[in-house]
């Protein structure tokens, strides 16, 4: 099958509600990246250049249409004092948050120049969109303001806040968001599009209620500044959703990435206003053969080219750390041959 476009020309159609050769394929490859360079996590999450050259190799090893980086959500929430453990071959865990309840915040902001690892993200992108930016999308995924508060603090002390200290938290959130949207310009400036991910927002771990109250309000904050840039905005959240579906919309987002609801229902249920990214199960491409792989992914393209605003085939959250590259190009393989579009050379001429 011969590739008509670039991946961004491939974006760049989807975004405007035009015609694309075939549906953009993205498995969220993000630290098994480092894998296929065959380097440490450690050193992919602590060196920019590293990072960005392990996601380059990814890219064109796969045939993905985007370029992505993301370690783990507590990105913003290091850079404002939560201390993290760096093990050698795993992600950042959080070994204290700034504070243990709901303190009153201090006026900091995180400067992405200096501040943690975010210089590590700048650096990584600069060095992508140099190599491949006229190409490729450089995408960066930034953590919300809900997801980042509960790296912030004790999270039963800020889950409990929820009922007990909603304005406490509120404000906990305003103050991540001053971080979030200057680490968003920082991206931006260097060449990337941040991508908001939101995973402690899901119905995973909190209620459609509190999802209207206190995540929304922060994620609709942070796509009203991206839109300042006339930017089109990707919206996360992995782990449950059927309950919030009909609300991300309401966040302005204008793609939505999801996880673990069906198909038909997050395209009924936001398909009219935002494009549809996913959502293919993230254990199945780890521990399924390739023919199952691409039986499946197929199936969920058919599904998913329903969407009348576009479809983007993707994994329901990141590919995981040890997955067979043998099935990640049977993703790759399956999404370009069940989402090609074999009007677009024809109506081209």
């Amino acid at each position: 099958m011969k590739e008509l476009l670039t991946p961004r020309e491939r974006f760049g159609l989807l975004v405007i509600d035009e015609p694309q050769d075939r549906v953009p394929v993205f498995p969220l490859v993000t630290a098994h990246a480092a894998r296929v360079a065959g380097i440490s996590v450690r050193d992919y999450y602590t060196d920019g250049t590293a990072m960005a050259r392990s996601q380059l190799v990814a890219q064109e090893t796969y045939g993905i249409d985007f370029v992505s980086f993301f370690s783990e959500v507590g990105l913003v929430a290091e850079a404002l004092g939560s201390q993290f453990d760096y093990p050698e071959d795993d992600l950042p865990l959080l070994a204290r948050p700034k504070w243990t309840g709901l303190a009153e915040p201090d006026d900091r902001v995180a400067d992405p120049r200096v501040d943690g690892r975010l210089r590590v993200y700048v650096e990584a992108i600069s060095y992508a969109y140099e190599a491949r930016g006229d190409t490729v999308p450089i995408l960066a995924y930034v953590p919300a303001p809900f997801t980042t508060a509960q790296q912030l603090v004790d999270q039963e002390a800020f889950l409990l806040g929820l009922l007990t200290e909603p304005e406490g938290v509120k404000e906990l959130l305003a103050y991540a968001t001053r971080s979030i949207t200057r680490f968003c310009r920082a991206i931006i400036g260097a060449g990337g599009l941040p991508i908001l991910v939101d995973p402690l927002a899901s119905g995973s771990v909190i209620s459609a209620d509190h999802y209207r109250e206190f995540a929304l309000p922060s994620e609709a904050e942070v796509v009203r500044c991206l839109h300042r840039y006339d930017l089109d905005v990707v919206l996360h959240i992995c782990g449950e959703t059927q309950a919030t579906i009909g609300m991300m919309p309401e966040t302005g987002a204008d793609l939505l990435s999801i996880d673990r609801i069906a198909l038909p229902d997050a395209v009924a249920g936001a398909g009219q206003r935002c494009r549809i990214i996913g959502n293919y199960d993230t254990s199945a491409i780890l521990l399924s053969d390739p023919v199952t792989v691409e039986h499946d992914v197929a199936e969920m393209v058919t599904a998913g080219r329903s969407c009348p605003r576009g479809f983007v085939a993707a994994t329901g959250c990141e590919v995981p750390l040890d997955t067979p590259p043998e099935n990640v190009r049977a993703f790759v393989r399956a999404a370009k041959e069940a989402g090609f579009n074999p009007d677009y050379g024809r109506r081209r001429r």
